[in-house]
């Protein structure tokens, strides 16, 4: 049966519903409830190096990933704010454009990332554009996936993560590591 999953996810009509179609297919019209003041809150505490989680809970794809959050990006705070792996592939984006899309976003700092090492991250994340998207969410490869992101650019894997039995590391698996600090949650 994994065989013939794993060859489904190879096939153009699969890269295309997940792509073309699930990646744009909403189930509400209401707008997302990350606006002006939460924003602004969460914006002024942004740094280089924090991790950026969040959930649109209108969007299809919020129900098909496990856990509350489902995606991860990481604050860069250069020309472009945010570097994040999207259907597109690596996108340069900024705090407003996660936000003005979500329900809920969460800022995470690594308590084993210090200034010296954050930068190598942040340097490391810059490095990956032209990447293009797993659509396959294999392990290891030269694609990736937006929670894969994260761990790419952990060079010496000071978050401690670890990929789950099922070859997957989900945003809530970053959510969930010990020496993870929570910043902020615009929930709260």
């Amino acid at each position: 049966m994994k065989s013939l999953l794993s060859w489904c996810m190879t096939t153009r009509i699969y890269l295309w519903i997940v792509r073309d179609i699930l990646s744009w297919v909403r189930i509400s019209c209401s707008h997302t409830r990350l606006t002006g003041k939460k924003y602004l809150e969460g914006y002024k505490l942004l740094k280089p190096g924090y991790i950026i989680l969040s959930t649109d809970e209108s969007r299809i794809s919020s129900f098909l990933t496990p856990g509350d959050l489902d995606h991860a990006a990481l604050c860069i705070c250069d020309d472009y704010e945010v570097g994040e792996m999207t259907h597109l592939g690596y996108t340069k984006s900024t705090f407003f454009d996660i936000c003005h899309t979500s329900d809920r976003v969460v800022l995470l700092e690594c308590l084993d990332w210090d200034e010296e090492y954050t930068k190598k991250v942040v340097e490391k994340c810059k490095s990956l554009v032209g990447t293009q998207y797993d659509f396959q969410f294999s392990p290891g490869d030269i694609t990736l996936y937006c929670s894969e992101l994260i761990p790419t650019c952990d060079i010496e894997n000071r978050l401690k993560w670890h990929y789950r039995l099922d070859g997957f590391i989900l945003p809530q698996d970053i959510y969930n590591l010990e020496n993870i600090h929570v910043v902020w949650d615009s929930n709260k």
